[in-house]
């Protein structure tokens, strides 16, 4: 199978990470202001979905192109493009969050951050 595939594959990571750690974070938010359950994990939901499709589909867009132009076989400097596209990612999100202090955008921030590093033990042992 094609390096660059396989470093593809494992974009999951960030993916899931993020959308499971927003969606906790946007229902326990729900959860707090409205006071009900039900409440909270389908306006979690929605909020994830409907609020937040714009920003899912330029940041996979982001994800792939860079890892297209950053990402090879070779596994020297790895964590430093994995920074490097963290930190081209997470800006406009960085943005958006001093803008218009919104929590979750710095929720998303630090958990791509953290799958970053995850994502990138993952890609050493697949090279």
């Amino acid at each position: 199978m094609n390096v660059k595939f396989k470093i593809f594959l494992t974009n999951w990571i960030n993916l899931l990470g993020i959308f499971l750690v927003v969606y906790l974070s946007a229902a326990l938010s729900e959860l707090f202001i409205s006071g009900s359950l039900v409440v909270g994990f389908i306006g979690g939901l929605f909020a994830i979905i409907f609020y937040g499709s714009v920003f899912w589909v330029g940041f996979i867009i982001a994800m792939f192109l860079l890892d297209f132009i950053l990402l090879d076989k070779n596994k020297e400097r790895l964590k430093l493009k994995l920074f490097v596209e963290w930190l081209i990612v997470s800006s406009p999100f960085i943005h958006w969050f001093i803008q218009y202090t919104q929590w979750i955008f710095l929720v998303a921030v630090i958990t791509f951050f953290i799958t970053q590093i995850i994502r990138g033990k993952r890609i050493s042992a697949t090279i």
